[in-house]
Protein backbone atom coordinates (compact mmCIF):
# COMPACT_ATOMS: atom_id res chain seq x y z
CA UNK A 1 0.00 0.00 0.00
CA UNK A 2 1.44 3.18 -0.83
CA UNK A 3 2.47 6.01 1.94
CA UNK A 4 -0.59 8.35 0.87
CA UNK A 5 -3.10 5.68 1.59
CA UNK A 6 -1.69 3.83 4.64
CA UNK A 7 -4.28 4.40 7.32
CA UNK A 8 -3.07 4.29 11.10
CA UNK A 9 -5.70 3.41 13.76
CA UNK A 10 -4.49 5.58 17.32
CA UNK A 11 -6.70 4.60 20.11
CA UNK A 12 -10.53 5.09 18.30
CA UNK A 13 -9.51 7.61 15.97
CA UNK A 14 -9.08 7.24 12.40
CA UNK A 15 -6.43 9.87 10.79
CA UNK A 16 -4.73 9.41 7.45
CA UNK A 17 -0.64 9.27 7.03
CA UNK A 18 -0.86 12.98 5.99
CA UNK A 19 -2.00 14.29 9.27
CA UNK A 20 -0.45 11.67 11.72
CA UNK A 21 3.12 12.89 10.21
CA UNK A 22 4.90 13.75 13.40
CA UNK A 23 3.37 11.56 15.49
CA UNK A 24 4.96 8.34 16.85
CA UNK A 25 4.03 4.89 15.98
CA UNK A 26 4.19 1.83 17.53
CA UNK A 27 3.83 -1.34 15.40
CA UNK A 28 2.75 -4.22 16.87
CA UNK A 29 6.25 -6.07 16.09
CA UNK A 30 7.85 -4.00 19.42
CA UNK A 31 9.23 -1.25 17.57
CA UNK A 32 8.14 2.19 17.35
CA UNK A 33 8.46 5.02 14.20
CA UNK A 34 8.53 8.46 13.96
CA UNK A 35 8.71 10.98 11.17
CA UNK A 36 11.24 13.60 11.49
CA UNK A 37 10.27 16.26 14.30
CA UNK A 38 11.68 19.44 14.57
CA UNK A 39 12.37 22.35 12.17
CA UNK A 40 12.17 20.63 8.86
CA UNK A 41 11.98 22.51 6.09
CA UNK A 42 12.27 20.85 2.19
CA UNK A 43 15.44 19.92 0.80
CA UNK A 44 15.85 22.58 -1.35
CA UNK A 45 15.20 25.06 1.61
CA UNK A 46 17.78 24.07 3.92
CA UNK A 47 20.30 27.28 4.56
CA UNK A 48 23.82 27.08 3.22
CA UNK A 49 26.57 27.14 5.90
CA UNK A 50 28.58 30.83 6.74
CA UNK A 51 31.92 30.59 4.76
CA UNK A 52 34.30 29.45 7.04
CA UNK A 53 37.77 31.19 8.49
CA UNK A 54 40.42 30.10 6.10
CA UNK A 55 43.11 28.38 7.69
CA UNK A 56 46.62 28.43 6.07
CA UNK A 57 45.48 29.30 2.30
CA UNK A 58 46.68 27.53 -0.70
CA UNK A 59 47.22 24.04 1.26
CA UNK A 60 45.31 21.29 0.83
CA UNK A 61 44.50 18.68 3.12
CA UNK A 62 45.71 15.59 2.68
CA UNK A 63 45.23 13.03 4.89
CA UNK A 64 42.17 11.26 6.96
CA UNK A 65 42.29 14.02 10.47
CA UNK A 66 43.56 12.53 13.67
CA UNK A 67 41.41 13.87 16.52
CA UNK A 68 42.45 13.66 19.73
CA UNK A 69 41.40 13.62 23.28
CA UNK A 70 42.87 17.15 24.63
CA UNK A 71 41.28 19.05 21.96
CA UNK A 72 43.34 18.83 18.65
CA UNK A 73 42.87 17.87 15.52
CA UNK A 74 45.97 17.04 13.02
CA UNK A 75 46.99 16.04 9.98
CA UNK A 76 49.28 16.19 6.92
CA UNK A 77 48.49 18.95 4.45
CA UNK A 78 50.54 19.51 0.86
CA UNK A 79 51.42 23.20 0.14
CA UNK A 80 52.48 23.21 -3.62
CA UNK A 81 55.39 19.91 -3.76
CA UNK A 82 56.09 19.90 -0.39
CA UNK A 83 54.54 18.41 3.18
CA UNK A 84 53.86 19.56 6.37
CA UNK A 85 52.34 18.04 9.18
CA UNK A 86 49.97 20.25 11.60
CA UNK A 87 47.98 20.60 14.75
CA UNK A 88 45.01 22.42 15.31
CA UNK A 89 43.32 23.67 17.82
CA UNK A 90 39.61 22.12 17.54
CA UNK A 91 37.46 25.06 18.65
CA UNK A 92 39.67 27.83 16.41
CA UNK A 93 41.72 26.57 13.51
CA UNK A 94 44.76 27.81 15.67
CA UNK A 95 48.05 26.07 14.24
CA UNK A 96 50.08 25.14 17.21
CA UNK A 97 52.64 23.59 15.57
CA UNK A 98 53.70 21.97 12.20
CA UNK A 99 56.56 19.66 10.95
CA UNK A 100 58.35 19.68 7.30
CA UNK A 101 58.03 16.20 6.10
CA UNK A 102 59.88 17.30 2.07
CA UNK A 103 58.67 16.88 -1.11
CA UNK A 104 55.79 14.97 -1.90
CA UNK A 105 56.13 11.04 -2.98
CA UNK A 106 54.73 10.94 -6.19
CA UNK A 107 52.59 7.99 -5.66
CA UNK A 108 50.95 10.44 -2.78
CA UNK A 109 50.22 12.98 -5.06
CA UNK A 110 46.82 13.43 -5.48
CA UNK A 111 45.30 16.07 -7.81
CA UNK A 112 41.55 14.89 -8.20
CA UNK A 113 38.63 14.60 -6.29
CA UNK A 114 36.67 11.54 -5.50
CA UNK A 115 37.31 8.92 -7.74
CA UNK A 116 35.02 6.66 -9.63
CA UNK A 117 34.04 3.80 -7.52
CA UNK A 118 35.64 4.71 -4.37
CA UNK A 119 34.40 4.38 -0.88
CA UNK A 120 36.89 4.41 1.59
CA UNK A 121 39.31 7.62 0.40
CA UNK A 122 42.27 6.76 -0.81
CA UNK A 123 44.44 8.96 0.68
CA UNK A 124 46.72 9.09 4.02
CA UNK A 125 45.66 7.47 7.06
CA UNK A 126 46.69 9.83 10.39
CA UNK A 127 46.42 8.68 13.70
CA UNK A 128 47.53 9.69 17.47
CA UNK A 129 50.00 7.79 19.31
CA UNK A 130 51.85 8.27 22.47
CA UNK A 131 53.72 11.49 22.08
CA UNK A 132 54.23 10.58 18.61
CA UNK A 133 51.63 10.88 15.39
CA UNK A 134 51.30 8.22 12.49
CA UNK A 135 50.78 8.84 8.85
CA UNK A 136 50.74 6.05 6.50
CA UNK A 137 49.66 5.68 3.16
CA UNK A 138 50.31 2.78 0.13
CA UNK A 139 53.80 1.80 1.31
CA UNK A 140 54.78 4.74 3.28
CA UNK A 141 55.26 5.70 6.81
CA UNK A 142 55.96 8.68 8.64
CA UNK A 143 55.94 9.48 12.30
CA UNK A 144 56.16 12.62 13.51
CA UNK A 145 56.75 13.48 17.31
CA UNK A 146 54.15 15.62 19.10
CA UNK A 147 55.25 19.47 18.55
CA UNK A 148 57.13 18.51 15.53
CA UNK A 149 60.72 18.27 16.91
CA UNK A 150 61.89 15.18 14.27
CA UNK A 151 60.14 12.79 11.44
CA UNK A 152 60.70 9.27 10.82
CA UNK A 153 59.81 8.11 7.27
CA UNK A 154 60.14 4.43 6.23
CA UNK A 155 58.94 2.00 3.32
CA UNK A 156 57.44 -1.52 3.81
CA UNK A 157 59.77 -4.34 2.44
CA UNK A 158 58.80 -5.72 -0.97
CA UNK A 159 56.98 -8.84 0.81
CA UNK A 160 53.93 -6.56 2.43
CA UNK A 161 51.66 -5.95 0.78
CA UNK A 162 50.30 -2.32 0.48
CA UNK A 163 48.28 -0.43 3.14
CA UNK A 164 44.87 -0.43 2.91
CA UNK A 165 44.02 2.81 5.33
CA UNK A 166 43.16 0.64 8.08
CA UNK A 167 45.49 1.88 11.59
CA UNK A 168 44.93 1.28 15.27
CA UNK A 169 46.76 2.20 18.31
CA UNK A 170 47.68 -1.12 20.06
CA UNK A 171 49.67 -1.24 23.22
CA UNK A 172 51.17 2.00 22.34
CA UNK A 173 52.07 0.85 19.01
CA UNK A 174 50.51 0.79 15.62
CA UNK A 175 48.75 -1.97 13.64
CA UNK A 176 48.35 -1.22 10.07
CA UNK A 177 46.18 -3.25 7.90
CA UNK A 178 47.86 -4.13 4.45
CA UNK A 179 45.92 -5.60 1.91
CA UNK A 180 46.73 -9.58 2.11
CA UNK A 181 42.86 -10.68 1.34
CA UNK A 182 43.12 -11.94 4.97
CA UNK A 183 42.40 -9.00 6.98
CA UNK A 184 45.91 -8.96 8.19
CA UNK A 185 48.51 -6.57 9.11
CA UNK A 186 52.17 -5.33 10.52
CA UNK A 187 53.18 -3.73 13.68
CA UNK A 188 54.92 -0.42 14.13
CA UNK A 189 56.72 0.44 17.22
CA UNK A 190 55.99 4.16 18.28
CA UNK A 191 59.89 4.23 18.31
CA UNK A 192 59.50 3.00 14.13
CA UNK A 193 60.45 -0.71 14.12
CA UNK A 194 58.47 -2.28 12.25
CA UNK A 195 57.37 -6.11 12.30
CA UNK A 196 58.73 -8.94 10.28
CA UNK A 197 55.99 -10.92 10.62
CA UNK A 198 52.55 -10.44 9.54
CA UNK A 199 49.45 -9.96 12.32
CA UNK A 200 46.21 -10.85 12.35
CA UNK A 201 43.26 -7.67 13.18
CA UNK A 202 43.43 -7.20 16.70
CA UNK A 203 40.09 -7.23 18.87
CA UNK A 204 39.90 -4.01 19.45
CA UNK A 205 40.64 -2.77 15.87
CA UNK A 206 36.97 -2.54 14.68
CA UNK A 207 35.53 -2.67 11.06
CA UNK A 208 34.11 1.09 9.88
CA UNK A 209 31.34 -1.53 8.66
CA UNK A 210 30.12 -3.93 6.74
CA UNK A 211 30.21 -2.39 3.33
CA UNK A 212 29.55 -5.18 1.10
CA UNK A 213 25.87 -4.31 0.17
CA UNK A 214 25.83 -0.99 1.68
CA UNK A 215 24.25 2.58 -0.29
CA UNK A 216 26.76 4.36 1.88
CA UNK A 217 29.35 5.69 -0.86
CA UNK A 218 32.15 6.86 1.61
CA UNK A 219 33.41 5.28 4.47
CA UNK A 220 36.32 5.17 6.72
CA UNK A 221 37.91 2.89 9.48
CA UNK A 222 39.01 5.93 11.23
CA UNK A 223 35.88 7.31 12.12
CA UNK A 224 34.03 6.47 15.49
CA UNK A 225 31.42 4.91 14.15
CA UNK A 226 32.04 1.28 13.53
CA UNK A 227 30.58 -2.13 12.94
CA UNK A 228 28.35 -3.54 16.22
CA UNK A 229 31.06 -6.57 17.12
CA UNK A 230 28.38 -8.55 18.65
CA UNK A 231 28.57 -12.06 17.51
CA UNK A 232 25.39 -13.58 16.33
CA UNK A 233 25.14 -17.55 15.57
CA UNK A 234 25.98 -18.85 12.46
CA UNK A 235 22.70 -20.32 11.61
CA UNK A 236 21.31 -16.28 12.26
CA UNK A 237 20.43 -15.91 8.14
CA UNK A 238 19.47 -12.27 9.46
CA UNK A 239 23.43 -11.48 10.69
CA UNK A 240 22.47 -10.00 13.66
CA UNK A 241 20.08 -7.32 12.15
CA UNK A 242 16.49 -7.43 14.22
CA UNK A 243 14.17 -9.01 11.87
CA UNK A 244 10.87 -6.80 13.17
CA UNK A 245 12.76 -3.92 11.70
CA UNK A 246 14.43 -5.40 8.80
CA UNK A 247 12.68 -8.64 7.91
CA UNK A 248 10.42 -9.32 5.26
CA UNK A 249 7.25 -11.23 6.24
CA UNK A 250 6.64 -14.35 5.59
CA UNK A 251 3.65 -16.13 4.98
CA UNK A 252 4.84 -19.59 5.42
CA UNK A 253 6.30 -18.66 8.57
CA UNK A 254 4.17 -16.28 9.95
CA UNK A 255 6.36 -13.73 10.96
CA UNK A 256 9.20 -11.51 10.01
CA UNK A 257 12.75 -13.30 9.01
CA UNK A 258 15.91 -12.10 7.27
CA UNK A 259 17.05 -8.29 6.77
CA UNK A 260 16.18 -7.36 3.04
CA UNK A 261 15.37 -3.53 4.07
CA UNK A 262 18.87 -3.15 6.53
CA UNK A 263 21.85 -4.56 4.33
CA UNK A 264 23.55 -0.82 5.31
CA UNK A 265 25.98 -1.44 8.28
CA UNK A 266 24.44 -1.50 11.45
CA UNK A 267 27.58 0.23 13.57
CA UNK A 268 28.27 1.89 17.19
CA UNK A 269 30.71 4.20 18.27
CA UNK A 270 30.96 2.30 21.30
CA UNK A 271 28.03 -0.08 23.47
CA UNK A 272 26.06 -1.65 21.54
CA UNK A 273 22.83 -0.05 22.94
CA UNK A 274 24.43 3.11 20.52
CA UNK A 275 23.69 1.06 17.29
CA UNK A 276 22.57 2.93 14.12
CA UNK A 277 21.28 1.69 11.09
CA UNK A 278 19.70 2.39 7.78
CA UNK A 279 16.37 0.77 6.90
CA UNK A 280 16.69 1.47 2.88
CA UNK A 281 16.48 5.64 2.71
CA UNK A 282 15.28 6.04 6.66
CA UNK A 283 17.23 5.63 10.18
CA UNK A 284 16.99 3.14 12.45
CA UNK A 285 18.60 4.11 16.36
CA UNK A 286 18.86 1.28 19.10
CA UNK A 287 16.92 2.49 22.40
CA UNK A 288 17.89 1.43 26.15
CA UNK A 289 15.37 -0.82 26.14
CA UNK A 290 16.94 -2.63 23.36
CA UNK A 291 14.21 -1.97 20.75
CA UNK A 292 14.84 0.23 18.01
CA UNK A 293 13.35 3.71 16.98
CA UNK A 294 12.94 3.88 12.64
CA UNK A 295 13.20 8.20 11.71
CA UNK A 296 11.23 8.04 9.04
CA UNK A 297 12.60 11.13 6.52
CA UNK A 298 9.09 12.67 5.35
CA UNK A 299 8.42 12.99 1.52
CA UNK A 300 5.43 15.13 -0.08
CA UNK A 301 3.10 12.05 0.84
CA UNK A 302 4.13 12.82 4.67
CA UNK A 303 2.55 16.25 5.27
CA UNK A 304 3.65 18.43 2.65
CA UNK A 305 7.29 18.37 3.57
CA UNK A 306 9.99 17.07 1.16
CA UNK A 307 13.13 16.56 3.05
CA UNK A 308 13.78 12.52 1.86
CA UNK A 309 18.02 13.55 0.53
CA UNK A 310 20.05 10.55 -0.24
CA UNK A 311 22.21 9.19 2.81
CA UNK A 312 25.89 8.62 1.70
CA UNK A 313 27.42 8.90 5.21
CA UNK A 314 27.20 9.10 8.28
CA UNK A 315 29.08 9.38 12.01
CA UNK A 316 28.28 9.18 15.57
CA UNK A 317 29.97 11.05 18.56
CA UNK A 318 27.46 9.82 21.45
CA UNK A 319 24.24 10.82 21.82
CA UNK A 320 24.51 12.47 18.58
CA UNK A 321 24.22 11.21 15.27
CA UNK A 322 25.20 13.41 12.05
CA UNK A 323 24.42 12.83 8.34
CA UNK A 324 26.02 13.77 5.11
CA UNK A 325 23.15 13.65 2.32
CA UNK A 326 22.55 14.67 -1.48
CA UNK A 327 19.71 15.30 -3.35
CA UNK A 328 19.10 16.41 -7.27
CA UNK A 329 16.80 18.09 -9.18
CA UNK A 330 16.08 18.68 -13.15
CA UNK A 331 15.95 22.77 -13.42
CA UNK A 332 15.08 24.79 -16.36
CA UNK A 333 16.73 28.19 -17.29
CA UNK A 334 16.18 31.03 -19.97
CA UNK A 335 18.01 34.09 -20.71
CA UNK A 336 14.89 36.57 -21.69
CA UNK A 337 17.19 38.53 -23.97
CA UNK A 338 15.08 42.28 -24.20
CA UNK A 339 13.31 43.78 -27.14
CA UNK A 340 15.71 45.58 -28.53
CA UNK A 341 18.65 42.93 -27.91
CA UNK A 342 20.55 40.61 -30.91
CA UNK A 343 20.87 38.09 -28.58
CA UNK A 344 19.28 34.29 -29.10
CA UNK A 345 16.41 32.66 -26.80
CA UNK A 346 18.18 30.08 -24.89
CA UNK A 347 16.40 27.56 -22.70
CA UNK A 348 18.80 25.39 -21.13
CA UNK A 349 18.34 22.31 -18.87
CA UNK A 350 20.39 21.60 -16.32
CA UNK A 351 20.67 19.11 -13.21
CA UNK A 352 21.16 20.88 -9.72
CA UNK A 353 22.78 18.80 -6.99
CA UNK A 354 22.89 19.93 -3.20
CA UNK A 355 24.71 18.26 -0.23
CA UNK A 356 23.47 18.65 3.32
CA UNK A 357 24.69 17.46 6.56
CA UNK A 358 22.64 17.23 9.78
CA UNK A 359 22.22 16.54 13.10
CA UNK A 360 19.49 14.15 13.86
CA UNK A 361 18.74 13.13 17.68
CA UNK A 362 17.97 9.77 19.16
CA UNK A 363 14.46 10.45 19.66
CA UNK A 364 13.74 12.01 15.98
CA UNK A 365 14.56 15.85 16.51
CA UNK A 366 15.96 17.25 13.68
CA UNK A 367 18.67 19.52 15.48
CA UNK A 368 20.18 21.37 12.64
CA UNK A 369 20.68 20.99 8.87
CA UNK A 370 23.35 22.86 6.24
CA UNK A 371 23.33 22.57 2.91
CA UNK A 372 27.59 22.85 2.56
CA UNK A 373 27.45 22.83 -1.45
CA UNK A 374 24.83 23.72 -4.32
CA UNK A 375 25.72 23.47 -7.72
CA UNK A 376 25.35 22.07 -11.30
CA UNK A 377 26.46 18.26 -11.17
CA UNK A 378 29.56 17.41 -11.81
CA UNK A 379 30.28 15.10 -14.78
CA UNK A 380 32.32 12.17 -13.88
CA UNK A 381 31.55 8.72 -15.49
CA UNK A 382 28.84 7.68 -18.04
CA UNK A 383 27.14 5.96 -15.08
CA UNK A 384 24.49 8.87 -13.38
CA UNK A 385 24.89 7.65 -9.63
CA UNK A 386 28.55 8.15 -9.86
CA UNK A 387 28.02 11.69 -11.22
CA UNK A 388 24.84 12.21 -8.82
CA UNK A 389 26.98 10.93 -5.75
CA UNK A 390 30.22 12.90 -6.41
CA UNK A 391 29.17 15.57 -4.39
CA UNK A 392 29.46 14.30 -0.68
CA UNK A 393 32.21 13.91 2.25
CA UNK A 394 32.91 11.86 4.51
CA UNK A 395 31.99 12.70 8.07
CA UNK A 396 34.33 12.50 10.74
CA UNK A 397 33.64 13.27 14.94
CA UNK A 398 36.00 14.57 17.54
CA UNK A 399 37.50 12.41 20.05
CA UNK A 400 34.58 11.42 22.17
CA UNK A 401 36.82 13.31 25.22
CA UNK A 402 37.86 16.56 23.54
CA UNK A 403 36.37 19.70 24.91
CA UNK A 404 35.47 21.11 21.72
CA UNK A 405 32.96 18.94 19.65
CA UNK A 406 33.48 18.97 16.34
CA UNK A 407 31.96 17.60 13.27
CA UNK A 408 35.03 17.92 10.23
CA UNK A 409 33.52 17.08 6.83
CA UNK A 410 36.86 16.10 4.73
CA UNK A 411 36.60 15.80 0.45
CA UNK A 412 40.29 14.94 -0.42
CA UNK A 413 42.05 18.03 -0.62
CA UNK A 414 39.47 19.55 1.85
CA UNK A 415 38.60 19.67 5.45
CA UNK A 416 35.67 21.51 7.11
CA UNK A 417 34.92 22.05 10.88
CA UNK A 418 31.83 22.26 11.87
CA UNK A 419 30.22 23.19 15.88
CA UNK A 420 28.45 19.85 16.83
CA UNK A 421 25.71 21.46 18.72
CA UNK A 422 25.16 24.47 16.45
CA UNK A 423 26.29 23.17 12.58
CA UNK A 424 28.03 26.66 12.64
CA UNK A 425 31.50 26.49 10.95
CA UNK A 426 34.84 26.44 12.61
CA UNK A 427 37.46 27.01 10.13
CA UNK A 428 38.48 25.03 6.84
CA UNK A 429 41.52 23.89 5.82
CA UNK A 430 42.16 23.53 1.90
CA UNK A 431 39.14 23.72 -0.68
CA UNK A 432 37.99 20.39 -2.96
CA UNK A 433 40.08 19.03 -5.65
CA UNK A 434 38.61 19.21 -9.03
CA UNK A 435 36.45 16.09 -10.36
CA UNK A 436 38.23 13.35 -12.34
CA UNK A 437 38.39 14.23 -16.22
CA UNK A 438 35.70 12.00 -18.37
Amino acid sequence: MKPAMRVLLIGSLVVSATSAAMCSLLWREGYEETYLKGPVVDTWSVPAIDPAPVVLPGAAWASIPARTADGKVAGWIHEGAEGKFIALDEATGRVLWHAATGPVPDDLVRSDGWRRGERVPAVAAALAGPGVYLVAANRKWMLIAEGGGSVKTGDLPAQIPALTGAACLVDGNFWLGIADERDGGVMLSAAGVLADVRSDRPAGCFHAGDDRDSDLKVISPLQNAHADPTPYPADDHSRGYPPEVCGRYSKTQMKRTGNAWCSDMRTTDGDPKRSVMLHISDIVFRQEDDKWLMVRLPDPYSGGIDFKPSIVNYELSWPRAFFDMTAYRNVTSQNNPSATSFEAKKVEQRTEVTEIVASIARTGELQWARSIWRGDMPRVSADFSENWFYTRSLLLASHPSSPAQTIYAFKPGMLLAIDQATGAPRFQVGTSLAPPTW
